[in-house]
């Protein structure tokens, strides 16, 4: 997952909390990484949770996945 903190980071996503919670203030999604699981997992930001309590959109399992869905959705 160490690889996933990396690309999150390149694209301005950050983990203010420190508890593998990514936002971007331009967008309105919250990335979370489970390290046990092996999941990432995008959810909707409600704003005070960073997208703890979000909607689930998707759960990827690899980090080509999630790059795939950056490149697809957000053109980044």
């Amino acid at each position: 997952m160490e690889h996933c903190h990396d690309f999150l980071k390149s694209k301005r996503w950050l983990d203010q909390d420190l508890d593998s919670r990514y936002i971007n203030v331009e967008h309105p999604y919250a990335i979370l990484l489970s390290e046990d699981e092996g999941q990432i997992t995008l959810r909707g930001n409600a704003g005070d949770d960073n997208g703890q309590n979000g909607e689930e959109i998707f759960t990827f399992t690899t980090l080509e996945q999630l790059q795939e869905w950056f490149e697809n959705n957000i053109g980044e």
